[in-house]
């Protein structure tokens, strides 16, 4: 199937590792020109090079620090004057920290909500006007599944990314009169770094084998396994596309069914 991605330019945060890093190279392969956007330079410049020996594709890495707004409105700046354009922005940067709801300090919820939903919100507000202006667009959200399973240890997280499912529906809303579509995809566990160092911290606080934790965990997958980064990225490959310009303000769980709810 032909996406009809050729020549579309792609902005993607966090992009330099696991979700973000397999969106740039599906993005890559589909004959987009991409911008990846992390903190880390040297990391950045690593992972876009490794993108382009891969895909041979047009890559380029921005850094930026994206828990600020102006750090967000660099990044749109600098995106614009390399691509040209944005037609395609993939909201992907943030990890909200886990850990007991009385113990976790104010400071903290401050800070993984201003790159993980204050980040979304500034990066969509940014380029919505320039999408306005060239005739449409497409804003992909990528929303944990927490936004939906609730888990008392992780309450920062369910909380910023339902407020980000709410977020994405409201703004395909505004964004429809100027054929700017907005969307999400809601990744449950995916194999990536923190997926690992999560589970190696997991296991030192219980006391058993990283191997224990990580099968005990698999076990409770329908599929016997997690997602792998990829499956989310083609997930957000297609929404961005033209094959999907009927599907608007929807969000798509990518679990292998792990997810106890009736939703899409």
């Amino acid at each position: 199937m032909d996406l009809h991605l050729g020549g579309k330019t792609v902005v993607i945060t966090g992009g330099s590792r696991g979700i973000g890093l397999a969106c740039a190279e599906v993005m890559a392969s589909e004959g987009c020109r991409v911008a990846i956007v992390a903190r880390d330079a040297g990391r950045l410049a690593e992972a876009a090079a490794g993108v382009v020996s891969r895909t041979g594709g047009e890559v380029h890495a921005i850094a930026a620090e994206l828990q600020s707004l102006e750090g967000v409105q660099a990044m749109v700046s600098a995106a614009q004057e390399r691509l040209g354009r944005i037609d395609i922005l993939v909201n992907n940067a943030g990890a909200i920290r886990a850990g007991n709801f009385l113990e976790i300090p104010d400071a903290q919820w401050m800070e993984d909500w201003s790159l993980k939903l204050l980040g979304y919100v500034r990066a969509s507000r940014a380029v919505m006007p320039l999408m306005q202006q060239q005739g449409g667009g497409c804003i992909v959200n990528v929303i944990g599944a927490a936004a939906r399973q609730v888990n008392p240890n992780y309450l920062a997280g369910g909380a910023a990314n339902a407020a980000l499912v709410n977020f994405t529906k409201g703004l395909s809303d505004f964004g429809a009169p100027f054929k700017v579509l907005v969307k999400a995809v809601s990744p449950g566990v995916v194999e990536t770094e923190r997926w690992e160092s999560i589970t190696v911290a997991t296991a030192k606080a219980q006391g058993r084998s990283p191997e224990q934790v990580r099968a005990e965990r698999l076990a409770a997958f329908p599929l016997g396994r997690a997602a792998r980064p990829h499956e989310v990225a083609d997930v957000v490959a297609f929404l961005a596309s033209a094959r999907a310009q009927m599907l608007n303000g929807l969000t798509i769980t990518v679990d292998g069914g792990w997810s106890r709810g009736i939703y899409p």
